[in-house]
């Protein structure tokens, strides 16, 4: 453990007094815990092959975020990978649909991270974000 010093403004160490009591916890440890929750995410947390299309996000607004949440993966290019997929499945695919199927499979990959590191952000700003299920997919 580390100790650290902060100055905090009295409202809201009575607040911070007053949840402590409430959860029957230390003031410290509701520090710590709110900590760990509202700190940004990490972007290497996110795999370093997408790190270069998942950092822009840090520096969107609220808008161009709420923007990303609501993407969804094009329907045409959607169809295409089903039917790549089925193809690779029952007779196997030539190299140029595996090198399609691996790029298609890049793309939603990217979509879907985008999406949820978007949604992240929102909701450390303080955000309402649908939870997954309720958010669009495809069109």
């Amino acid at each position: 453990m580390t100790t650290i010093t902060i100055e905090l403004s009295e409202p809201l160490f009575e607040k911070l007094q007053r949840a402590a009591r409430l959860t029957k916890q230390p003031v410290e440890m509701l520090v710590e815990q709110s900590l760990a929750v509202s700190l940004p995410p990490l972007l290497e947390d996110v795999p370093a092959e997408y790190q270069k299309d998942v950092f822009p996000l840090l520096k969107m607004d609220v808008a161009d975020l709420q923007q990303e949440v609501q993407r969804v993966f094009p329907p045409e290019r959607w169809r295409r990978y089903e039917t790549l997929l089925e193809k690779k499945r029952e007779t196997g695919l030539t190299e140029a649909e595996r090198d399609e199927l691996v790029a298609l499979r890049r793309e939603a990959d990217v979509l879907t991270l985008r999406k949820g590191y978007a949604a992240v952000l929102l909701k450390r700003r303080g955000y309402h974000v649908p939870a997954p299920e309720q958010l669009p997919l495809a069109q």
